[in-house]
C-alpha cells in the first residue's frame, strides 16, 4: 500500500525543557508535504508548559499531557497510542527534523515498499553551535536496506528522523521499558529483523548534542553505565538473532574494542564517582582497547600496572584543577 501524507503523525515528546521544544515543534510544522503534529507531555512540572505552547502553535498541534509520569520508552508507547495514523515518527523536543524529512521517506516507500521502517541520516549540532555533518556516503540508489549485522553491533540510526509502523511495531513487543538506555536501538533491531528497514542517504534531521543534567544519556555516561548497557543489548541483538534461525554470532569484545576504543573523554571526567563494579568494568574495557595514539597507549600502561584505582585518582585530581 501507498504511503501517504495523511497516514503520516509526527510526536514530539517534552517533559519540562521550553528551551528547544518550540524549535522542534516548528520543524515538524514546516514540512514541504505537511502531516499531523501532537505534542505529548510526559506529566512533566511545568505546569504552564502547555499554555506556552499553545500559545505558539495554537490549532496547529495537538496536545496531549499523560496522566502520571511514564519514562521515556512508556512514553514513546503513550506517542503510539495518541497517534491516529499507522505512521508514527518520534521527535524528542531537542532535537529536528529537516524540512524534507516528510518528503523523502514516502518517496523512499515508494522506492522501498513493505518495510515498516525508514530512517534517514542525522547531523549534530553542539551546545556551542558547531554543526558536525552527516558523513558522505555512495549509495547510488539514494538509499539502502538498513544492515543487520552491523545494526546487531552498533546503533547508527539515531532517534531523530525515523518513521515507523505502529502495528507493526507493537506486533514485535514494543519498545523494552526496562532496557535503561537502549529502548531504542533495541527496538529498530527487533523491527527491521522482522519487517525490514529502508535507510536514506539524505540528512534528514538533526541531533542536538548537549550535557544537560536532566538528559538520559548524560545520566548514563555520568554513572559509568553506557558501555555496560551497549554490550547488554549486543547480547540481547544476537539472542534474538539466533531466535529466528540465523547462524549464531559470537559476541566479541575484542573486535568492539579496536574498533571503538573505550573513550578517555567520559572516562576521566566520570571515573572519581562511579560504583566500584562500574569502575572495574570501564577499567578492563580501557586496559583492552587498540590505542588509537601514543598517549592512549602511556595513560593505558599506566592503568594496567597500577589497576582500577588510577583512574579515580586521576578523574578527582582532574575535577580539582
Amino acid at each position: 500500500m501507498e504511503l501517504r501524507a495523511e497516514d503520516i503523525t509526527i510526536a514530539v515528546t517534552v517533559y519540562s525543557r521550553r528551551d528547544y521544544v518550540c524549535e522542534a515543534i516548528r520543524s515538524a510544522l514546516e514540512q514541504t508535504v505537511p502531516v499531523k503534529v501532537i505534542v505529548v507531555e510526559d506529566c512533566g512540572p511545568d505546569p504552564g508548559l502547555r499554555d506556552f505552547i499553545l500559545a505558539q502553535f495554537g490549532s496547529r498541534i495537538t496536545y496531549y499531557r499523560n496522566a502520571k509520569n511514564r519514562g521515556i520508552f512508556d512514553n514513546w508507547h503513550a506517542c503510539m497510542e495518541y497517534s491516529r495514523t499507522p505512521w508514527l515518527s518520534i521527535l524528542h523536543d531537542d532535537d529536528k527534523l529537516q524540512p524534507q524529512f516528510v518528503e523523502t521517506v514516502i518517496e523512499m516507500a515508494r522506492r522501498a515498499p513493505d518495510r515498516a521502517l525508514y530512517f534517514g541520516r542525522q547531523s549534530i549540532l553542539e551546545t556551542d553551535g558547531k554543526m558536525h555533518p552527516a558523513p558522505a556516503v555512495d549509495w547510488p540508489a539514494g538509499w539502502q536496506d538498513i544492515d543487520l549485522t552491523k545494526l546487531m553491533d552498533e546503533n547508527f540510526l539515531f532517534f531523530a528522523g525515523q518513521l515507523f509502523h505502529i502495528d507493526a511495531a507493537r506486533a514485535v513487543g514494543g519498545f523494552r521499558a526496562n532496557s535503561l538506555f537502549t529502548g531504542d536501538w533495541d527496538m529498530w533491531f527487533r523491527l527491521t529483523l522482522e519487517d525490514g528497514g529502508a535507510q536514506s542517504a539524505r540528512e534528514l534531521a538533526v541531533v542536538r548534542g548537549h550535557d544537560g543534567v536532566d538528559r538520559g544519556t548524560s545520566v548514563v555516561i555520568r554513572k559509568g553505565w553506557k558501555w555496560a548497557l551497549d554490550n547488554v543489548q549486543r547480547k540481547r541483538n544476537l539472542a534474538t538473532w539466533r531466535q529466528k534461525g540465523n547462524p549464531p554470532v559470537k559476541f566479541d569484545r575484542t573486535k568492539l574494542l579496536r574498533k571503538s576504543p573505550m573513550p578517555t573523554r567520559f572516562l576521566v571526567p566520570y571515573a572519581g564517582n562511579v560504583t566500584r563494579r562500574m569502575l572495574a568494568y570501564n577499567w578492563w574495557l580501557f586496559t583492552h582497547s587498540t590505542p588509537p595514539h601514543f598517549r592512549y597507549a602511556l595513560f593505558q600502561l599506566a592503568a594496567k600496572v597500577c589497576g582500577p584505582n588510577l583512574l579515580r585518582l586521576v578523574s578527582r585530581f582532574a575535577a580539582r584543577r
